[in-house]
């Protein structure tokens, strides 16, 4: 805390504001008198003081003073036209605005007529007799007054309770360039001294006269001084090269060889565009006689406002500052591509002057869409997210969410991607819904990062990524819309995309001559091929429906004019990914030759059977609640099937299902008796023999190659049910439920172990590394297993899939802060259980 700070903008006027009101509510309530937002607004409105040399945009309707506005409270307390909020909209303006901004060219070059609608708005809640016969009975004798001899308006007007227009007339014409503000201001003519009781406000802005170039000429900044000058910009400009140039240059002034920071800002308003996507904001540092020349994109047509300031910190400045109007203007603008070799052209026009012309386009960026793993549906949040109605006649507003969740693969350790839903984003307060929210997580539910309406990149590793989504409306139909929304992936490849530039379609698709760099005469046009991108050069794992986009540039960005020489940022490219077509003949490559199939079609058909039950069988073992049934089922398949193949793989499905870790410590006698069922059903002499010193085959030999299979088969499933039996050992013997009467010696753990590594080197296969985690517990090296957990974190436990036993990263930190229990290490033990629950939370965060 400290008793005093100097802060500024927006983040620091507005809790102040905000404090200024909470000062007049609470010293209304102790003297008991009833407002409402009207009355405070218009009292701070109406007793603000106006601070001279700044301007309307600067102050708005002046320095809040909250004495005043208290006094203005106290003497209208009785007043009850004080209640009603005066609507004001713009009849002729699109979307009814509240108020007159002239900005584009076109508006200010001739006189304006406007109808300006006032309606008086009533407490809406308040229907007792009283306040209904005020809003019958409402009739205000209004004096309207402008405050800029530019604006006329009537000097009268009656209102009533429904409403009233009235013309106001704008004349820009004579006007210097520059921003010019003013008000219509509608006057209690009974008792004019409380003030306006509404505003139109009008703000106009001329341009300077259009021209190629502009000189705008020496500039002295005093402190906290912002120069505003607004640009008309020539049809055909696509951007405009700034000059901004010290003026010290004398021998006298060069003794100050301090640099001069001057802040450059620049800003176009396009309908239903953010600011970000057509302002640029650049910092100066100007040495003694520099010139720094900014190249900034523009739209042709639309008013330009650019703005210099000298930075806080920085002496008396004086700069001399120009302006450069260029362009080559591309159409279409925005260049689409599709697969198939058909490419894209685009006609090039220079408007303004001579231009050198080399194209050039970059595919930088890949979108894969993906949709939810289910359709959203539509719940109703809690007690928090009710918003009480204003209205006595209306229902509280309810508000409800949809939540949808995507997953898709990260291939990439340590890739950067973005989530993109068009219909959402890029939009708020203009958005048709209330809210979203993205939340991130990785495989363990760890949350990785949260995005908004203009999201930007997070950092993720390889691995399984899931997204949830999260909108809010009062409207479950609304919602409804968006149960099935996909959602778009952006990364960057590799390495970007180039794509090859032809002066004709026939260069293009043979292959011809690429273009050369050549001029464009002013006034002229000529036309680029843009070919597609060769297969090879795209992402892997790109696939159909995938889009590229990125930057094509006409310009050369080369010559003897200063700035860039182009547009910065170019123009928008996108290329949508076709069907992937294997160019290499692999029906044989890599492929062992296939024996013919004599068997008898019952034969074929039994073999089908066999495996729809198998496979069935399969997916039964994982329900819980279908465990009774499952060995009902199983039971009668295993008593029908005779062949050792078949046999085998059934007795494995039993096996997985006896191992379930949901119940695996209830039944570790019978997941070692279902082992035994399989190792006994293995010949094993005949598998040794058969793989003898060198394992070799003759691969060219389609018998060869089946028996060879066949083998390959039956070793891995005896190498995971002996896995299986030695785990069910060690379990067994840890819960001390195991008697050495049960058992022989040789089907202890380590005599399991020893006949796995006869098939197996689960030392370098982390497959199994839950049996190496226990056989050296149990020879007591707490070291060894504290290596080789710090080897499986480094991967989350990813190098532990497919195995008998897949660890999580929250299993291997458990099982690593067991260890540092028995070496008495606690602080590490306590290390460890906290970032379990961080880095792998039960349920994912909320919303």
């Amino acid at each position: 805390l400290q008793r005093k700070q100097l802060m500024n903008g927006t983040s620091m006027s507005s809790p102040h504001a905000a404090g200024c009101v909470a000062l007049l509510l609470s010293a209304c309530k102790a003297m008991g008198i009833v407002v409402n937002a009207n009355r405070i607004r218009r009292a701070m409105e109406n007793t603000a003081r106006k601070m001279d040399g700044l301007s309307a945009l600067e102050q708005g309707v002046g320095m809040v003073q909250v004495d005043k506005a208290w006094e203005y409270l106290m003497q209208n307390q009785d007043e009850w036209e004080e209640d009603i909020h005066f609507k004001v909209c713009i009849d002729n303006r699109a979307g009814r605005p509240r108020g007159v901004y002239l900005r584009q060219p076109d508006e200010v070059t001739a006189r304006q007529t406007l109808s300006v609608n006032v309606d008086p708005k009533f407490r809406e809640n308040d229907v007792d007799l009283e306040t209904q016969t005020r809003r019958v009975e409402f009739e205000m004798q209004v004096d309207l007054k402008s405050t800029v001899p530019w604006v006329q308006s009537p000097d009268h007007l009656v209102l009533l309770n429904n409403g009233r227009s009235f013309k106001i007339e704008v004349d820009p014409t004579n006007l210097p360039p520059g921003v010019h503000t003013g008000l219509v201001q509608g006057y209690d003519a009974t008792r004019p001294g409380r003030g306006p009781m509404f505003s139109v406000p009008i703000t106009v802005v001329r341009p300077l006269e259009q021209s190629k170039d502009i000189s705008i000429g020496k500039l002295q900044f005093g402190p906290s001084e912002a120069k505003r000058f607004f640009l008309d910009v020539p049809a055909g400009a696509t951007w405009m090269d700034v000059s901004v140039r010290d003026l010290r240059v004398t021998p006298e002034e060069q003794l100050d060889g301090s640099p001069r920071l001057l802040v450059l800002h620049n800003l176009q308003l396009l309908p239903h565009t953010p600011y970000s996507n057509n302002e640029k904001q650049m910092y100066l540092n100007l040495s003694p006689g520099q010139t720094s020349v900014s190249s900034i994109p523009v739209h042709g047509g639309v008013t330009s406002e650019l703005c210099l300031a000298r930075y806080w910190s920085t002496k008396n400045t004086s700069v001399e500052v120009s302006v450069d109007f260029r362009g080559v203007r591309p159409v279409p603008d925005v260049l689409h591509m599709s697969s198939g070799g058909g490419g894209a052209s685009v006609r090039i026009s220079s408007d303004l002057q001579d231009e050198t012309i080399m194209p050039s386009a970059k595919l930088s960026k890949w979108l894969t869409p993906i949709k939810p793993k289910t359709s959203g549906v539509v719940t109703s949040l809690g007690e928090r997210d009710i918003l009480p109605s204003t209205n006595a006649n209306e229902e509280n507003k309810h508000i409800y969410q949809m939540i949808l969740t995507y997953e898709f693969e990260q291939t990439e350790e340590n890739g950067v991607f973005t989530p993109r839903v068009p219909s959402l984003q890029n939009y708020l307060y203009e958005s048709a819904f209330e809210s979203q929210l993205i939340m991130i997580y990785d495989k363990d539910k760890k949350i990785l990062g949260v995005k908004d309406a203009f999201p930007n990149g997070v950092k993720v590793k390889k691995g399984t990524i899931t997204i949830r989504l999260q909108v809010r409306h009062d409207k479950p139909d609304m919602l409804n819309k968006l149960k099935d929304q996909i959602m778009w992936i952006e990364r960057k490849p590799t390495k970007e995309i180039t794509l090859s530039a032809y002066n004709s379609q026939a260069a293009m698709v043979s292959g011809g001559d690429a273009f050369k760099k050549r001029g464009l005469r002013k006034g002229t046009s000529i036309s680029v091929f843009f070919a597609d991108p060769a297969s090879s050069d795209l992402p892997k794992g790109c696939k159909c429906g995938d889009v590229l986009t990125g930057v094509v540039n006409y310009a050369s960005g080369e010559g003897t004019l200063p700035g860039s020489g182009k547009k910065p940022g170019g123009f928008p490219v996108r290329y949508i990914v076709g069907p992937s077509v294997d160019s290499k003949d692999s029906s044989s490559e890599g492929k062992t030759p296939d024996l013919p199939d004599e068997r008898s079609e019952a034969e074929k058909l039994e073999e089908a059977v066999q495996k729809l039950q198998i496979e069935r069988l399969g997916k039964l073992s994982e329900d819980d609640k279908e465990d009774k049934k499952f060995k009902e089922l199983y039971n009668k398949v295993l008593e029908t099937t005779s062949e050792d193949r078949a046999k085998l793989l059934l007795l494995m499905v039993g096996l997985k299902h006896e191992d379930n870790e949901r119940w695996r410590e209830k039944r570790l006698n019978d997941v070692i008796d279902a082992a035994d069922k399989i190792v006994d059903l293995i010949d094993e002499n005949e598998l040794i023999l058969h793989y003898g010193v060198t394992g070799y085959y003759d691969k060219e030999d389609a018998k060869a190659c089946k028996d060879r299979k066949d083998r390959d088969e039956k070793k891995n499933i005896l190498i995971e049910a002996l896995a299986r039996k030695a785990r069910a050992f060690a379990d067994l013997e840890k819960s001390g439920s195991h008697s050495s009467d049960e058992k022989n010696a040789t089907s202890s753990f380590d005599d399991t172990i020893k006949d796995i590594k006869r098939w197996v080197d689960i030392d370098s296969n982390l497959k199994y590394a839950v049996l190496v985690l226990e056989r050296e517990r149990r020879a007591e090296r707490p070291g060894a297993v504290l290596k080789l957990l710090e080897k499986l974190l480094k991967n989350n436990g990813d190098d532990t899939k497919g195995g008998i036993c897949p660890l999580t990263k929250s299993a291997l930190l458990e099982r690593r802060a067991a260890v540092f229990k028995e070496l008495g290490y606690t602080h590490l033990v306590e290390h460890d259980n906290l970032w379990k629950l961080l880095s792998s939370p039960k349920d994912f965060a909320l919303f």
